[in-house]
């Protein structure tokens, strides 16, 4: 097996873990490519998710030996039970967007990236009442070139032993993919429930996201932090 390098992601690797989502994880994920929308409209969600996982030292960078290619990345952010009720009692429930005026490829779009809204906003209902901080999974990619080498789970388990001692009570993911879904079932984590892409619909009733790797829904899937070995 090649040697690759596991460190953690800093500020100064924004533009790099930016690059790598552009070239390999917008091509490679499949609900995104199921979108059939431009790279253009998914680069500024990309750059929002980099920003939030670089505030804390959760996320992981990988590369090869010599450091001048990236081959995968996962980018960990913080939520906060607590945070998280009290920015909804200020701004109250978001308010539904018509998108009826839409092309259907952005119809797609918008409905993908409300159903991650959900997963966020349904997760403190659906996890264990004393799990009050979690590491949430924003991106788990590893380049198609180096995929199946082991990266993606040794990724998923590193940092977890710093995470428990900073009082974090678990992980939490939204999974779109098939792999990432396998990935995580074998690693212990639970189902907690999954948004069927088949009610994802236009207005005439027609599936707007259909993926092409045997995924049939997005999954909030959830570990508790004692659980990592």
């Amino acid at each position: 097996m090649t040697n690759y390098v596991f460190e953690t992601a800093e500020q100064s690797d924004y533009y790099r873990i930016l690059k790598f989502l552009a070239d390999h994880f917008y091509h490679e994920e499949p609900s995104i490519r199921a979108t059939k929308v431009g790279i253009e409209e998914w680069l500024p969600i990309f750059a929002e998710m980099t920003e939030a996982s670089l505030r804390n030292q959760f996320s992981t960078i990988v590369t090869n030996e010599l450091g001048d290619t990236v081959v995968g990345v996962l980018l960990n952010s913080v939520w906060s039970r607590e945070e998280d009720e009290r920015k909804k009692k200020e701004t109250g429930k978001a308010a539904d967007h018509d998108i009826s005026g839409f092309s259907e490829t952005m119809q797609r779009f918008f409905f993908l990236v409300t159903v991650l809204q959900k997963c966020h906003d349904e997760f403190w209902s659906l996890a264990p009442p004393d799990v009050n901080t979690v590491i949430y999974r924003e991106i788990s990619s590893v380049g198609a070139p180096w995929q199946r080498q082991g990266i993606a789970s040794k990724m998923l388990s590193r940092n977890m032993k710093s995470a428990k001692a900073m009082g974090i009570d678990g992980v939490v993911s939204a999974t779109t993919s098939h792999a990432n879904q396998t990935l995580l079932a074998k690693n212990g984590f639970k189902c907690l429930k999954e948004f069927p892409y088949s009610k994802i619909v236009s207005d005439d009733g027609a599936q707007l996201v259909e993926t092409d790797d045997g995924s049939e829904g997005m999954r909030i899937n959830f570990k508790r932090i004692e659980d990592f070995e």
